[in-house]
């Protein structure tokens, strides 16, 4: 029975009971040794019997090292329901639970545990008990806090509890309390039942020592001797708390005999907990067991038929350090010599045991490593690494081990351990390759998480040192620098790099449309492609850098001509979004519809394999194209899936870039309140990181913004910040396309001077005969500054171009039925409003929606509004989740597929479809089929 806990127990039970209901929740209890996590764990465990099905895993720190060892001791009882899942997600569960040798990737594995767990709780409701989380290796408390920040409509509670001032457990987004120490009054409470024969100064001695720590009052008095209880003899001196249970927990086990001590030693070494080893280890069985049941009955350990558990890692933490070290060695050389070189363990033992540096050793690591990467085990695989490096005797090869720990730790999400290895390494070694390797490493760490300026200085210099001798990585460094120079708006920049890659291969002929050369008798030798490859790239960075204003290039540059389905860094075999071009290129260079196919081909294939953590970057410049040609539904769906993953990931960079392309689709829909919050959160992220094209981004969205709310003086401003050269979120390219926005922000705000500056430098370098996309914007503008005899045949010839998307198509007839009207031509203006009103209300444009019906009545137009959308238009009611999932469902997609698609359980996406039906005003799922959301 507990003592106390009134608040803590009453929100566990407010959780049990939301399982109960139907719904999700989590908490994570953190405070320090002994303070109760794990009784409130017991209580609430006992709370949940019968109705609710109870799951436990216990951290354990001799296993933080392996690879979802935590996540087979939860998912046991529920091993009947993966015959349910998907199959790459069985796949990847079985990978990860050793039930298979299928690649266990992280996001994979768990979207597989949500699934799992959903599954189950349709049957009985879920409570998950995690204790001591903070020893959790790294795969598992990486899935369950996925799965925490997704359950939302599962019958489930999952509960942590952390050890503070132990290894760190990050839980961002999850909801958590701090256990505090029980009062005075408690803690007196609690010890009185529990030693009710101690003395009066004794009782007072141990509340004062044990401060309200609820296992200090109950281990403290078991050092006792019988005349300190009854206070005939004076108390022992004591040490500080967190020391003071520490040898508690080993003076507990000392006070076995002396022969008991390499027995619970080669168990405190085993971090499987795996009773056969042990045995193995310690030679006598009959003798082991003895001594083993020994430990159990004085309370230290659990013992079964297959395992040994320490009965709390204090124990086992306690027995291992307080161990002098040739003990320790031969605890492992012992372990190693049972469990045999075929098992993975043997390399783990013989690691800890080897002393100085042993190459064999070392070798036989790093390839254990290599295996564990691939099996998705990351953070693990980094440890390995280090110790690997640490065993080696040649630098070089130490070096290259520290390189790949960085990158393991790095795609773990752990920046700052990436750098310190990268320090580590760039001490060891002057290879022009290693050097190299570290510098891609530090510019992909920059380019994500800061300065992109900084990020392409470092890739630059990393190209340089192998641009001889190893082109292939040169190349990779350069297109990587290309992207941080786009990111950091620097021009000059890219026509460094166009020139630099054009070197690597000085005999590369363009193929003029992007196949490689030896198309016609069979394929190119891979040298000849990574050259045609290096020489579109060339071609392309010199493009960009000629859109700088001030550029030396000719005047009105010609994009390259090279069809996109021919790109090598859009194959769907073997995506790499990381060197993909920069996003707004193909709207520039007219290949929107054939790059639109490639990105989304491109994103399925990732999404098949998945790999989640490209997701971000490959979804963005989709976004950004969809954004552009009007296809608003998918896009603000695509970019809340993205966003989503990137804040998951930590990628700030593609987070920033998100955030403010949504805050541009909210200013064109009239959600002001959305595109502010989201521009400044753009903001927040990209102005300290100097994130030039996203500020650019979020500028433009706020001036698109003032522009829809009729603020045509703050909109010229604040476009022109983005387009006018030295402006304070001037972009090169991203101002470029700017400019046909800034030019109607003028003319309304009676300022045509800047209007035409703004024209003249859209003319200089946007070359409109060469981009028939930007063509009719072009006409748009000159239209707006032309004389009464010219606009007319402007704005027609503007009409008859091709327009990129329905948005601006019907802002060009708003502003023509605009003119027409002041222009006193009334029937030609109310037809061109009236179709204005249709394209802009199929998008959901509500602002120009507004502004061509109050043209319409000062045009004397007095037909009713036009009746509700379509569902493809009332989609903007949706959020981007719902719209995602509505979109799914519509095209046939069961909830299961929708939820492996989205990395939602099938629950999860039956409560969204639940929610969204009446916003659309239909009462089934049937209703859905057929309609277009894109």
């Amino acid at each position: 029975m507990l003592v106390g806990r009134e608040l803590e127990r009453d929100e566990l039970g407010r959780l049990l009971d939301d399982a109960r209901k139907g719904n999700s929740g989590t908490l994570v209890l953190r405070g320090p040794a002994g303070i109760g996590k794990s009784a409130l764990l017991a209580d609430v465990v006992q709370r949940a019997e019968p109705d609710v099905r109870v799951l436990r895993a216990v951290g354990v720190e001799g296993e933080v090292e392996l690879p979802f060892a935590a996540l087979h001791q939860l998912l046991l009882p529920l091993m009947p329901y993966v015959t349910r899942l998907p199959e790459p997600q069985a796949a990847a569960l079985h990978g990860a639970l050793g039930l298979a040798t299928s690649f266990a990737d992280p996001f994979l594995v768990a979207l597989a545990v949500l699934t799992l767990l959903s599954d189950a709780s349709e049957d009985v409701p879920l409570l998950l008990v995690v204790d001591d989380a903070h020893w959790l290796d790294a795969a598992t408390a990486d899935a369950l806090t996925f799965v925490a920040r997704r359950m939302e409509r599962e019958s489930a509670a999952l509960v942590f509890a952390v050890r503070e001032g132990s290894r760190p457990f990050p839980a961002p987004g999850l909801r958590t309390l701090r256990v505090a120490p029980l009062t005075q009054r408690e803690a007196s409470d609690l010890l009185a039942r529990h030693l009710p024969q101690a003395a009066p100064t004794v009782r007072e001695r141990l509340l004062r020592e044990a401060d309200g720590n609820p296992l200090a009052l109950m281990e403290l008095p078991t050092t006792l001797r019988p005349e300190h209880v009854d206070g005939s003899a004076p108390l022992p001196e004591h040490l500080p708390l967190s020391e003071r249970l520490h040898q508690i927990f080993r003076h507990r086990a000392l006070s076995l005999p002396a022969d008991h001590h390499r027995v619970l030693l080669l168990a405190a070494a085993e971090s499987a907990g795996d009773l056969g080893t042990v045995l193995g280890a310690a030679g006598d069985t009959e003798a082991a067991m003895e001594v083993l049941s020994a430990a159990a009955s004085q309370g230290l350990v659990h013992l079964d038929q297959q395992q040994v558990r320490f009965r709390h890692p204090l124990v086992r933490s306690a027995l291992y350090q307080g161990a002098p070290l040739t003990d320790r060695r031969a605890a492992h050389l012992a372990l190693a010599d049972a469990v045999g070189r075929q098992d993975d363990r043997y390399v783990w033992h013989a690691a800890a045991a080897a002393v100085g540096t042993d190459d064999t050793v070392a070798e036989l690591l790093a390839a254990l490593a290599e295996r564990t990467r691939r099996t998705g085990g990351v953070a693990t695989a980094t440890q390995m690494l280090c110790r690997a490096a640490a065993l080696a005797s040649d630098r070089r090869r130490r070096a290259r081990w520290l390189v790949d720990a960085a990158e393991c730790a790095w795609t773990a999400a752990r920046t700052s351990e990436a750098e310190a290895l990268l320090d580590r390494a760039e001490t060891l070694t002057d290879d022009p390759a290693l050097r190299a390797r570290a510098a891609r490493m530090r510019g992909a760490i920059t380019h994500a998480s800061s300065d992109p300026a900084v990020a392409c200085r470092m890739l630059l210099d990393g190209a340089r040192l192998v641009g001889e001798s190893d082109p292939e990585l040169a190349g990779e460094l350069l297109v990587m620098a290309a992207r941080s120079a786009w990111v950091a708006g620097a021009p000059a920049r890219l026509t460094e790099i166009g020139d630099l890659i054009g070197r690597l291969h000085p005999g590369a002929a363009d193929s003029g449309d992007g196949a490689t050369a030896g198309d016609a008798d069979g394929p190119a030798p891979a040298n000849d492609d990574r050259a045609a490859t290096a020489h579109r790239f060339s071609r392309h960075f010199h493009y960009l850098g000629s859109l700088a204003p001030g550029s030396r290039a000719t005047a009105h540059p010609c994009p390259p001509d090279v069809p996109a389905t021919r790109m090598s860094w859009l194959s769907p075999v073997h995506p790499r979004p990381w060197i993909w071009p920069p996003v707004f290129l193909p709207y520039l260079t007219g290949t929107t519809e054939e790059m639109l196919d490639a990105h989304q081909r491109t994103v399925d294939e990732l999404r098949k394999v998945g790999a989640v953590g490209a997701l971000p970057m490959s979804l963005a410049p989709l976004v950004a194209l969809q954004l552009v040609t009007g296809q608003w539904p998918a896009a603000v769906s695509h970019a809340g899936e993205a966003l989503t993953l990137a804040d998951d990931t930590g990628q700030l960079g593609a987070a920033s870039h998100l955030r403010a392309m949504l805050a541009w689709a909210a200013a064109a829909r009239g959600d002001g309140d959305r595109c502010r919050a989201l521009a400044e959160e753009s903001l927040t992220l990209s102005v300290p990181r100097r994130i030039t094209s996203a500020i650019a981004l979020a500028r433009w969205a706020l001036g698109l913004q003032a522009l829809a709310e009729g603020q045509p003086d703050r909109a010229a401003r604040l476009l022109g910040e983005v387009a006018a050269p030295g402006a304070p979120a001037e972009h090169f390219m991203v101002g470029w396309l700017v400019l046909p926005d800034l030019v109607e922000a003028a003319v309304r705000a009676g300022e045509p001077a800047q209007a035409r500056a703004a024209l003249h430098r859209f003319e200089e370098r946007a070359a409109p005969a060469h981009l028939p996309h930007l063509r009719a914007m072009w006409l748009r503008c000159r239209a707006l500054l032309a004389s009464s005899e010219d606009a007319d045949d402007l704005f027609t010839e503007a009409l008859e171009a091709p327009h990129p998307s329905t948005f601006d198509t019907g802002r060009t007839h708003l502003l023509y039925g605009e003119w027409l009207r002041r222009n006193r031509r009334i029937k030609s203006a109310r037809d061109h409003l009236h179709q204005a009103e249709t394209y802009l209300r199929m998008l959901g444009a509500r602002p120009w929606v507004e502004l061509a019906r109050q043209e319409l009545r000062a045009a004397g137009d007095r037909a009713p509004d036009q009746p509700a959308p379509e569902p493809s238009a009332e989609a903007g009611r949706l959020t981007s989740r719902e719209l995602e999932i509505a979109r799914l469902a519509a095209q046939g997609m069961s909830n299961r597929d929708i939820a492996a698609r989205l990395f939602l359980s099938p629950r999860t996406v039956g409560y969204h479809l639940y929610k969204l039906f009446p916003k659309l005003g239909i009462t089934s799922r049937i209703q859905l089929h057929g309609k277009s959301f894109s």
